[in-house]
């Protein structure tokens, strides 16, 4: 193994397209509200979050993951529990 070899083990990028499955449980940010839907975008992925309180924007929410399309990196959850504020 190369000294570049040795220096690059382990090392790894997140993709901007990341997947989930139906019952996985995640923290995201809200960052909007698209059709009276609160939306966290992950990424270039989209998650729709069933049941958000009204004022979730710029919160952390646990989610629910239901669906996941991962061709078109878009899904839907329902909304757990609020976890934190924005840092802004």
């Amino acid at each position: 193994m190369s000294r570049f070899e040795k220096f690059l083990a382990g090392l790894s990028f997140r993709a901007s397209t990341p997947d989930y499955e139906p019952g996985d449980v995640i923290e995201v940010m809200v960052t909007g509200v698209e059709g009276g839907t609160a939306v966290a975008r992950i990424g270039d992925s989209v998650l729709r979050i069933e049941d958000a309180p009204s004022d979730a924007v710029n919160t952390r929410v646990l989610v629910d993951v239901a669906s996941w399309n991962a061709s078109d990196h878009r899904g839907t959850g329902t909304y757990r529990e609020t976890v934190g504020e924005s840092a802004f």
